[in-house]
């Protein structure tokens, strides 16, 4: 039986996200995606050339706001069970009397994933790690994989 390297290697450009709870929050759970070569594109397309006033010469820099935007809407897919009672606990609200009488979820979207992420160190620390997490544990496997003969 012949090997076919197409058989082999893994050419799929992204790896499928998965789903993780967030920890404390029993309803709270984000559909993550793998950052993957992806990290290098969103810094490419994240950097813009601006003047340097001290020696006026253009220098490229990192719009950390563009790249924040590329990475989460890469990275979190998706959410489910985020309520205010599980928000109250990662930022600030204004009128939180009034804000505990609703009962749903609190939808995703590339405004609400900015948002949280910009107003809650602690979901943003999270992701990132979530992130780190799945790299290493994708470099663990293909090492294992690489041991066995």
């Amino acid at each position: 039986m012949d090997m076919q390297l197409q058989d082999i290697i893994d050419t799929r450009e992204e790896q499928p996200p998965i789903w993780v709870a967030f920890p404390d929050a029993d309803t709270f759970k984000v559909l993550v995606r793998p950052l993957g070569r992806k990290q290098a594109e969103f810094v490419e397309e994240a950097t813009e050339p601006q003047w340097d006033m001290a020696t006026l010469i253009k220098r490229q820099i990192l719009n950390h706001d563009r790249y924040l935007e590329l990475f989460l809407g890469w990275v979190v897919v998706d959410w489910s069970g985020l309520t205010v009672d599980v928000l109250r606990r990662l930022v600030l609200l204004k009128n939180l009397k009034q804000l505990l009488l609703f009962k749903g979820e609190i939808a995703c979207d590339d405004k609400a994933k900015s948002m949280l992420t910009r107003f809650s160190p602690a979901f943003s620390i999270w992701v990132n790690q979530i992130c780190l997490n799945v790299e290493r544990f994708n470099a663990e496997r293909e090492e294992e994989g690489e041991k066995k003969p």
